[in-house]
């Protein structure tokens, strides 16, 4: 897989925690899935009602140069995923690639057509709010994203069907 010499992973992620990802362990699906392809690095945006996407895209900018990193893959699911959004879009040197789920009635909507880099959106096709219906109208928003809906799942992918998420997620990185 993508490993260095000593096989640690070649690709540095940020990730938000949102507690709507998962029950137990939020950063889970992440960090569980990729381990051999993404050094991630998980942190809880914990923040007040009313914060903006770009609020929480300053949050992670912040992380990352406390962390010392260059260039980042960032994941976001649901209000997390227009954080990612957010953060792409105002720190394009600094972000490889996007992943967004869910990001339905994202906040970041002005802010799409400035997301440069490969972004995947991903959806469940049965998420009656954050779907294929929701999430269609953000990818075609983003000059260069490629949007994925995963059959017979709801608003967690990479709970409810981490096998093919895990799939459509390394091809996009891999591609």
């Amino acid at each position: 897989m993508n490993c260095q010499a000593d096989g640690s992973p070649t690709i540095t992620s940020l990730a938000a925690a949102s507690r709507h990802c998962c029950s137990r362990d939020p950063g889970a699906p992440v960090s569980a899935l990729f381990p051999f392809v993404l050094r991630t690095y998980l942190f809880d945006l914990h923040c007040p009602a009313g914060q903006s996407p770009e609020d929480l895209a300053r949050r992670y900018e912040q992380a990352r140069s406390a962390i010392g990193l260059r260039r980042v893959v960032v994941f976001g699911h649901g209000s997390g995923a227009a954080a990612a959004l957010a953060y792409a879009a105002m720190y394009p040197e600094r972000t490889a690639a996007c992943v967004a789920v869910a990001p339905a009635g994202t906040g970041a909507y002005p802010l799409l057509e400035h997301v440069f880099c490969r972004t995947l959106i991903v959806a469940g096709e049965l998420d009656l709010t954050s779907g294929p219906a929701q999430a269609g109208p953000v990818a075609r928003r983003i000059p260069h994203a490629e949007l994925v809906v995963l059959p017979g799942c709801g608003r967690l992918p990479a709970a409810e069907e981490p096998g093919g998420y895990r799939q459509v997620v390394l091809d996009f990185l891999r591609g």
